[in-house]
C-alpha cells in the first residue's frame, strides 16, 4: 500500500517569519568588524541575510501603499541583483561593505515586518 503524501506550503500567518534569528543575525554582523572578520566568515553572514531579506521580501508589507517601504524594496531588490554580490575574486572589504549595506536593509524591513504584523505590541 502507498501512503498519500501531500504536501501544502504555509501562508505567512500559519509559519510568520523568525523575527528573532532575524534579528540575531542583524545584530551579530553589524557587531562585526573587518579587522577582525575572515573571508568565509563574511561569506557565511552574507549567505544568511541573504536568505533572510528574501524571507521579508516575500512578504506583504505593504509597498504599493507606502512610498518608504517601497523604496526599501528597490534599495533591496538592487542589492540582491547577482552583477552587484561579491564573488571570490572580491577584495574583503568590498565583501564586508556588501554584507554590512544587506544587513542594514534587512534591518529595515524586518521592522516594517514587525510593525505590520504587530509583533511585541500585544
Amino acid at each position: 500500500m502507498v501512503a498519500n503524501v501531500t504536501q501544502s506550503r504555509k501562508t505567512s500567518a500559519e509559519a510568520p517569519a523568525d523575527t528573532e534569528l532575524i534579528a540575531d543575525a542583524v545584530n551579530t554582523v553589524l557587531a562585526m568588524e573587518l579587522s577582525t572578520s575572515t573571508r568565509q566568515q563574511i561569506d557565511h553572514w552574507t549567505t544568511r541575510v541573504i536568505g533572510h531579506i528574501s524571507l521579508l521580501l516575500a512578504e506583504d508589507l505593504g509597498a504599493e501603499e507606502d512610498d518608504e517601504v517601497m523604496a526599501l524594496f528597490r534599495a533591496s531588490y538592487y542589492l540582491l541583483d547577482l552583477s552587484r554580490r561579491p564573488r571570490e575574486s572580491t577584495p574583503a572589504y568590498e565583501a564586508f561593505d556588501y554584507l554590512r549595506e544587506l544587513t542594514t536593509r534587512t534591518r529595515g524591513l524586518l521592522a516594517v515586518y514587525v510593525r505590520r504584523n504587530e509583533i511585541g505590541e500585544r
